[in-house]
């Protein structure tokens, strides 16, 4: 049964697929991809998706391996048998002893495809779509958009009205209502081919403006180069009989193209020409990428294709063609503007004119056919043909061939895919947010709902502003002088009252974060333990707990990673005067942190006493040193200081993600965060992530996103701050834009108890 993966597992290297099926549990926490597919044709595919999320993607090729239910008045579906792959490269047969729904998915079984094979491969086809049209869950595609997207006139006349270069083109049709919405252009002539008359016909070869041109439909099942032929007015009778021929074969809503035929040789002394591949991907956050390009060299008198060609990398091409350096920067660039503007208006048209496709299906990856053609010294860029999500066997033969060196080109859609599967999995989640947010509420519960989250506010009073939907409110009396055991109880009550449903608890300010962990614990949800938040909140105590576990470390570890620093606690001159001169410049603010003090450097020990006696007078009414809040002074290390962003769940370090901290000893009230990654060398990033999270799970912080304040110095990490409130607008900025990380999305899915994973071997977006 498994054959011809096998042996497409062999010419990867890799070991073949054990005959013994493997029994799992259903998890319902995790992420379940499914691909309807010929096993052997996405091996590419699964080895991007298992370095991202081992064991959670999996091929369907059989209709009795999946299973309808209906729950909550919708139609899902559910996995009962799969192929999967593990983290080293080994695929498995699945068999789950409960059904696991499936969160995304991807048909590459659909009839168009099957359109000329036997009449049982096409009703297997009609059944996988019949599938797809009851799936509820987020789809890539989708046969609706695949009629738009492999139409090779629509996405022609998109192209043409962005400015792009394609060939000069008729297109014949009996049916050319669906292209009513594009602009009329010289470029793209559209022919009614009804009665068209063998005389018609002629005549329009005869005038076309080129000597060679193609003839070939233009549709969803015509992919692939098929009935595809390249002719000349030297021998226009046979041109006319091939049309005619074509023309007839075609159906009533599929158009003929007749184009120009592109010389894509290298040289008048050269048969070789190349026709490239560029992959474009759709990210999370809505911006398109390109994510690779391939090159297929073959001779120019035959169509180029996978069959006729042999792939190499756009590296191998441009040194073949003996471009410089620059020339080949100007080349890819040229190429990736052309992808994203490509995609980009593809989108465009799905949203203002395709409607009435169901919302769960997008376009998210798409394959451009590109021809190079060299005109007195300069090459120009035309655009062939736009292939749907199925354009990777191309990708799976390079890699093949090119074998054991796999690409990343398919990561960044699986990231997307992930994505996709986590909003859905978050649909209808109720999260109960404790304490209002301050000004930037609005915002937050925007991010919620554009998560497809409930949010239940739990707050004193509502805040004004202006919502686009109105979220669950409770009131309850956040006061502070009230114990947080009371509140807790007093939260309860009110979500038992009112009979609310809560899958999840986050708070967004910092002095709620004890409460909402409380409130967490008793309803039974992920959650960190109280006494650790409430050991996070105090900069002193974190830092002699960092300090204690230092203390029993081995020497080696110790000097490696050293991430501690000492706080000192100000109650009095005499504090001030035990403090070691060798520690400053100090870096002095108060606790809890909710007083309006900017925190500053002192450069010796007569500003520190100076600044002493003034904040005992100067401080805003109620807030007094000794009473309810102390002065801490922090010894401020030399080094490069750093932003770190932890994603944990269950203990294990997810991800982690830095950022400069462009922090100044003159005037730390100017610190900012820049949309930038990490400049320092791989090592220290290493052992800064690493002594960030080994921080916090000494305190026994393991669930969440965690926003560490740290210093790369010559004796190693050292650890200032830790803040377990993750939503911060510029954090949030930062993180989507260098990282398509959203990091609502994930403290949302670690509150609801969903396990997380993220591409760790991702790069950042400069």
């Amino acid at each position: 049964m498994f054959e011809p993966l096998n042996s497409v597992l062999l010419a990867y290297k890799l070991k073949p697929m054990p005959t013994a099926p493997v029994e799992r549990e259903s998890d319902p926490t995790k992420p379940c991809i499914v691909f309807f597919s010929e096993p052997e044709k996405r091996i590419a595919l699964m080895l991007s998706a298992s370095k991202i999320l081992p064991e959670n993607v999996f091929i369907v090729s059989e209709l009795s391996w999946i299973k309808v239910l209906n729950k909550k008045e919708q139609t899902a579906l559910y996995l009962l048998e799969g192929i999967t792959m593990n983290e080293f490269g080994q695929c498995f047969y699945a068999k789950f002893k409960t059904p696991q729904k499936i969160t995304f998915l991807c048909n590459f079984l659909t009839e168009s495809k099957f359109s000329f094979s036997p009449p049982a491969y096409q009703q297997k086809a009609q059944q996988f779509q019949e599938y797809e049209r009851l799936a509820n869950c987020p789809i890539s595609s989708g046969v609706e958009l695949n009629e738009y997207t492999d139409d090779k006139l629509h996405t022609r006349l998109l192209a043409v009205a962005k400015k792009i270069a394609v060939p000069t083109t008729l297109a014949f049709s009996s049916s050319l209502e669906k292209y009513h919405h594009h602009p009329v252009n010289s470029q793209v002539q559209l022919i009614d081919s009804k009665n068209l008359s063998l005389a018609e016909i002629r005549a329009y070869l005869r005038d076309f403006p080129a000597d060679k041109f193609v003839i070939k439909p233009s549709g969803a099942r015509w992919m692939g180069g098929r009935f595809c032929t390249i002719e000349s007015k030297d021998n226009l009778e046979l041109a006319v009989a091939n049309f005619q021929k074509c023309l007839d074969t075609i159906s009533h809503n599929e158009c003929l193209l007749v184009e120009e035929f592109i010389d894509s040789s290298f040289s008048d002394n050269s048969s070789t020409g190349a026709r490239l591949r560029i992959f474009v991907t759709r990210r999370p956050n809505n911006t398109i990428e390109t994510s690779g390009i391939l090159c297929h060299l073959g001779d120019v008198a035959q169509s180029i294709n996978g069959d006729t060609s042999e792939s190499f990398s756009i590296d191998y091409l441009c040194d073949y063609i003996q471009l410089t350096k620059e020339q080949k920067n100007q080349l890819i660039e040229r190429l990736n503007t052309l992808g994203k503007t490509v995609l980009e208006s593809i989108i465009d048209y799905e949203t203002q004119y395709l409607t009435h496709i169901p919302p769960n299906k997008q376009t998210d990856f798409i394959g451009l056919d590109v021809f190079l053609q060299h005109q007195q010294g300069q090459i120009e860029l035309f655009l062939i043909e736009v292939n749907n999500h199925d354009c990777i066997s191309t990708l799976q033969l390079y890699e093949v061939q090119h074998s054991p060196h796999r690409t990343a080109i398919l990561d960044k859609w699986v990231e997307t895919m992930l994505y996709r599967s986590y909003k859905y999995m978050l649909q209808d989640q109720n999260i109960l947010m404790i304490g209002r947010g301050g000004e930037e509420q609005p915002k937050r519960v925007e991010w919620t709902n554009a998560l497809g989250l409930n949010l239940i506010l739990c707050e004193s009073k509502p805040q004004p502003g202006t919502l686009s939907y109105r979220p669950q409110f409770l009131g309850i009396d956040l006061d502070d002088s009230q114990d947080n055991l009371e509140k807790a109880l007093a939260i309860i009550q009110e979500v038992r009252r009112h009979q609310l449903t809560v899958n999840g608890i986050v708070s967004v300010e910092k002095k709620y974060l004890a409460l909402a962990t409380l409130v967490a614990i008793f309803l039974e949800k992920s959650a960190n333990s109280y006494e650790s938040v409430s050991l996070a909140q105090s900069k002193l105590l974190t830092q002699q707990k960092i300090l204690i576990d230092e203390f029993n470390k081995l020497t080696f570890e110790a000097r490696k990673f050293s991430y501690g620093v000492t706080v000192f606690a100000i109650n009095c001159l005499k504090d001030i005067q035990s403090i070691p001169l060798n520690y400053y410049p100090l870096l002095i603010e108060l606790e809890p942190d909710n007083s309006g003090f900017v925190p500053e450097i002192v450069p010796s020990q007569t500003r520190l006493l100076a600044r002493f006696e003034e904040l005992q007078t100067v401080l805003p009414t109620g807030i007094r040193l000794g009473l309810n809040y102390r002065l801490i002074a922090t010894s401020y290390p030399n080094g490069t200081p750093q932003y770190v962003v932890l994603i944990l769940s269950e203990g294990e370090l997810i991800a982690g993600y830095l950022t400069p901290s462009f922090s100044t000893r003159k005037n730390l009230a100017s610190e900012r965060t820049e949309i930038l990654p990490s400049f320092l060398d791989r090592e220290r990033q290493e052992n800064l992530i690493y002594a960030s999270w080994k921080a916090c799970y000494n305190l026994g912080l393991k669930e969440g996103i965690f926003y560490i304040q740290g210093v790369s110095t010559e004796l190693g990490a050292k650890i200032l701050d830790i803040q377990v409130c993750p939503w911060k607008t510029d954090l949030i900025q930062w993180l989507f834009k260098v990282w398509d990380i959203n990091p609502v999305l994930y403290s949302s899915l670690i509150a609801c108890g969903f396990k997380p994973f993220v591409n760790k071997n991702s790069r950042p977006r400069l």
